[in-house]
C-alpha cells in the first residue's frame, strides 16, 4: 500500500475516533441529565420509565446517524457502539441510583458492553484496512449469540422464580472480581499485541507479523484466550447462573484447547525456535493444555524447509537430537523398570 493511501486511510480512521468519542460523551451526557431530572422531579427512579425516558432522549441521534452517515459499515457500527453506550450508562444509573434486584443482569450488560467496545475500538485502532462491518464481535457467530440468550435467560428466571438462592453476595462480588481480571487480561492483550494480535488464526505470515514477549505476554502467552475464560466463567458466576457456568467451562476448555494447539501448531511454523523456547519459559495459564513434542519436531521441520539460516537451522537441528536422544533415555528407563 502506497504512502499516500495509507495516510487517507489514518486521517479517515482518525475522523472516526472522534466521532465515537463524540456519541460516548452526548450518551453520557444525556443519561447524566435524565437521571438528575428524575431525581429533581420524582426523587426515586423506575426503572422502566427511566428507561423510556432516557431511550426516547437518545432517539433524535440515532436519527442523525442514520441521515447522515452514508457508509453502511460506518452508519452499523455508530448506531452499534451508540447502543452500548446507552446501555452501559443506562445500566450504571440503575445500580448507583436505586436499589434494584436486577443489579446481577446490570452488571452483566456493563460487562458485555465494555467486551464488545474494547474488541472494537482495538480492531479500528490496530486493522483498520481490514474493518468488518460487525467489528464488534456482536454476531461474531450463532454460537456466540446462543450463548449469550442462554445465560441472559437463566439470569431472567433465576431472579423471578430464584431469587433467594439468586442473590448470593459472596459468588457476586467472586465472580465480579474474575470478571474484571480476565478483563484486564483480555484488553492487556489487545493492546500489547497491537497488529500483531488477530481475531482469526493466520495460516500465513504477515510481513509485519512479531513474537510479542513483552507486557502481559511475559506472564502468559495467550492472555486473551484465558482472560476470555475468566471473563465468561466469572460473568456465569456473578450471575449465579449454576447451568451455564458448568456449561461454558465445559465447552470453552474444549474450544481452547483445539485454537490453542491450532494455532501453536502455526506459530512454530513462523518463529521456529523462538517461539518453542518462549511456549516452554511461559505458561498458557489455560487448564489441560500440554506441551505436545511430537508436534513440536513436525512443524519445526516444516519451519527447516523454508529457511535459509544456516545457524537458525544448525540450533534447530542440535535441539532435535537432543530430543531424540531424551526420548531414547526415558524409553530405556522404562524398559528398566519393567
Amino acid at each position: 500500500m502506497d504512502e499516500f493511501k495509507l495516510k487517507e486511510l489514518k486521517d479517515l480512521r482518525d475522523i472516526i475516533i472522534k466521532r465515537h468519542i463524540i456519541l460516548i460523551i452526548l450518551s453520557f451526557t444525556i443519561s447524566i441529565t435524565v437521571t438528575i431530572s428524575f431525581f429533581i422531579i420524582k426523587q426515586q427512579t423506575n426503572p422502566f420509565l427511566y428507561f423510556i425516558s432516557n431511550f426516547s432522549c437518545h432517539i433524535p441521534i440515532y436519527i442523525f446517524i442514520f441521515i447522515r452517515t452514508n457508509n453502511s459499515n460506518f452508519r452499523y457500527q455508530f448506531m452499534a457502539g451508540f447502543t452500548l453506550i446507552f446501555i452501559l450508562c443506562y445500566s450504571l444509573s440503575i445500580i448507583i441510583f436505586t436499589q434494584t434486584k436486577y443489579y446481577q443482569i446490570l452488571c452483566y450488560f456493563i460487562t458485555l458492553t465494555i467486551y464488545h467496545y474494547t474488541e472494537f475500538f482495538s480492531e479500528l485502532l490496530f486493522h483498520f484496512q481490514d474493518l468488518q462491518k460487525d467489528a464488534f464481535l456482536i454476531y461474531e457467530n450463532k454460537r456466540w449469540v446462543f450463548s449469550t440468550l442462554t445465560s441472559f435467560a437463566e439470569s431472567i428466571l433465576g431472579v423471578f422464580f430464584f431469587y433467594r438462592y439468586k442473590n448470593i453476595k459472596v459468588l457476586f462480588i467472586l465472580g465480579l472480581l474474575m470478571t474484571i481480571i480476565g478483563q484486564y487480561f483480555r484488553i492487556a492483550a489487545l493492546f500489547t499485541g497491537k497488529s500483531n494480535f488477530t481475531h482469526k488464526i493466520q495460516l500465513k505470515k504477515r510481513k509485519n507479523h512479531v513474537l510479542v514477549k513483552y507486557g502481559i505476554y511475559r506472564i502468559c502467552r495467550h492472555p486473551s484466550y484465558f482472560g476470555f475464560f475468566l471473563w465468561s466463567i466469572g460473568i456465569e458466576i456473578m450471575c449465579v447462573n449454576p447451568l451455564c457456568t458448568i456449561g461454558f467451562a465445559y465447552i470453552l476448555l474444549y474450544f481452547f484447547k483445539v485454537r490453542i494447539e491450532t494455532e501453536e501448531k502455526y506459530l512454530i511454523r513462523f518463529f521456529g525456535m523462538e517461539y518453542i523456547k518462549y511456549r516452554r519459559e511461559v505458561p498458557s495459564l489455560m487448564p489441560f493444555i500440554k506441551i505436545n513434542k511430537e508436534v513440536e519436531k513436525e512443524n519445526l521441520i516444516k519451519y527447516l524447509e523454508n529457511r535459509e539460516d544456516e545457524k537458525d537451522n544448525q540450533e534447530i537441528k542440535e535441539f532435535l537430537k537432543e530430543d531424540d536422544k531424551g526420548e531414547e533415555d526415558n524409553d530405556q528407563d522404562k524398559e528398566k523398570k519393567e
